[in-house]
């Protein structure tokens, strides 16, 4: 089972009671308490790689929710797996591997141990939903090292999905009895306290500020990305492939903009394996996009559809279980494994070169401004070209310059704020478009083959015909859009005055 937690821990005084909780919004009546005894053991690796990391894996006794618990980043929130409870102290399977990208196949060994006396309070509406349940803990951690036991009390309030702004309603509720969030969200990190080394602080990203404060800010930001959705990939998530090829994408493209930053010896041959990582999870995505597209051509057919549809479902179902077959064995590679080792180091220890050290003001527009050119060469060469073959190869590396530029002004956000959102909207009109002319170049020579085995086979294939058809018109359709888009955005001068 999985669902999405959204939760706050507050400090309350040591005798401090509830508030009226019925004041915050939506909530009608309050139900319980229910008073429970609960004991967690924490597993982890001998480094806290995953404590590190934002993520929980525990084994649980009492309770209504008994059993192992996995928790991993999700957005505003964390998302939480839990499996029954089992006899062994040992985590299933299971869960050991959804943790595999941050573990690195360390052993998990007990590092926690956490009793909570438990007294719950559901938060109800007029129609007798749960919007929130709000806990009184009073939680006594051992960390099994020789320290003594850590006892403290806290107020949790962890609202139902959709319920994210109950949240800033019991921020304001706890205020107004002078309770403060905990600056410690997770109790293991309050149990472990000094065996975490505290984060290196990157300092302020401002254009005055060091350019390496800003890169580095991108390559940690991704790499941390690129594990979170590691992990949705193992749990089965088709989202997770997509949004992992983004941020191999992403990584790779701040390596190439702002590459005089860095030592070339060591980000060339990892942006080389960053590209390795993304052909291989790319066939799983390809698969899912063209069968999700020819689904939507066949739906506006008339004629054959139900046939054309089964041959597609059937044609792409097998694919999507061979290119699965090839995630999975990629991400259970020592390949894999050692590439993101080697990004972690880059993350917090980037290779940087002098430059990396003078002003962000003094370099990084100038990088990024280069990618704006490095578009304009690829849009101008699309003019030139003679075939339809041709056109096709062109307009792509209009849109991967594209994707460079937007991601060369995503990473400077953090610095030059509007100036750098602007040109990151602008730009992602481009990339839209051309990524649906790109999805169009695949489609075509998948119809191709599929029309030939159904011809083979002795099916009416004018429906096929008339799809192949409809993309080829899409394709010279959007070449049209185009040109309107990319004169809109070359002539925005104001766009780029701030790249220099």
């Amino acid at each position: 089972m999985t669902h999405r937690e959204i939760e706050r821990s507050y400090v309350p005084p040591a005798e401090g009671e509830l508030p009226d909780l019925t004041r915050l919004p939506g909530v009608a009546r309050i139900v319980g308490p229910d008073v429970a005894e609960l004991r967690a053991t924490y597993f982890d690796t001998a480094d806290l790689a995953l404590t590190r990391a934002g993520v929980s894996l525990r084994r649980r006794e009492g309770g209504g929710d008994e059993g192992w618990h996995l928790k991993v980043p999700a957005g505003s929130g964390r998302d939480e797996i839990q499996l029954p409870l089992t006899p062994e102290l040992e985590p299933p399977r299971e869960l050991v591997e959804v943790v595999l990208g941050w573990t690195r196949g360390e052993p998990l060994e007990q590092v926690a141990t956490i009793r909570t006396r438990r007294t719950t309070y559901p938060l109800l509406d007029d129609a007798g939903a749960v919007l929130a349940e709000v806990a009184d803990d009073e939680v006594t951690g051992n960390a099994g090292d020789g320290e003594p036991p850590v006892v403290w009390r806290e107020w949790e309030v962890e609202v139902a999905d959709g319920r994210a702004d109950l949240l800033s309603g019991a921020d304001e509720l706890m205020a107004s009895v002078g309770v403060a969030p905990s600056e410690v969200q997770r109790k293991i990190v309050g149990v472990l306290g000094d065996r975490l080394r505290p984060e290196a602080r990157l300092g302020s990203a401002k254009p005055g500020k060091p350019a390496a404060r800003v890169v580095q800010r991108r390559l940690a930001k991704q790499v941390a990305e690129l594990l979170r959705r590691d992990s949705q990939i193992r749990r089965g998530e088709d989202e997770g492939v997509h949004r992992a090829r983004v941020a191999c994408r992403r990584l790779r493209s701040a390596l190439a903009t702002f590459r005089p930053l860095l030592d070339h010896e060591v980000t060339e041959p990892l942006r080389d394996e960053i590209k390795w990582l993304g052909s291989r999870l790319g066939a799983a995505r390809d698969a899912k996009v063209v069968r999700e597209r020819l689904t939507g051509l066949v739906q506006e057919e008339d004629r054959g559809a139900d046939a054309v549809q089964h041959r597609i479902d059937d044609t792409y179902a097998r694919r999507r279980v061979a290119a699965g077959h090839e995630v999975s064995t990629t991400l259970t590679s020592q390949r894999y494994l050692d590439l993101l080792a080697a990004l972690d180091r880059v993350a917090a220890e980037p290779p940087w070169t002098e430059a990396a050290e003078s002003s962000a003001r003094s370099v990084l527009p100038k990088r990024v401004r280069k990618d704006w050119k490095r578009l304009r060469r690829r849009v101008e060469e699309v003019e030139d070209v003679e075939t339809a073959e041709d056109r096709d190869h062109a307009m792509h590396e209009a849109r991967k310059a594209a994707k460079r530029l937007r991601y060369g002004a995503e990473s400077l956000q953090p610095a030059w704020g509007k100036d750098a959102k602007r040109l990151v909207k602008a730009t992602k009109q481009v990339t839209t478009l051309l990524g649906e002319r790109q999805d169009t170049v695949m489609t075509r020579p998948d119809l191709l083959t599929i029309s030939a085995e159904a011809q083979a086979e002795g099916e009416d294939t004018f429906t096929l015909g008339r799809l192949h058809a409809r993309e080829q018109w899409r394709a010279a359709e959007i070449d049209r859009e185009f040109e309107d888009v990319w004169r809109r955005l070359y002539q925005r001068g104001r766009l780029r005055e701030w790249l220099g």
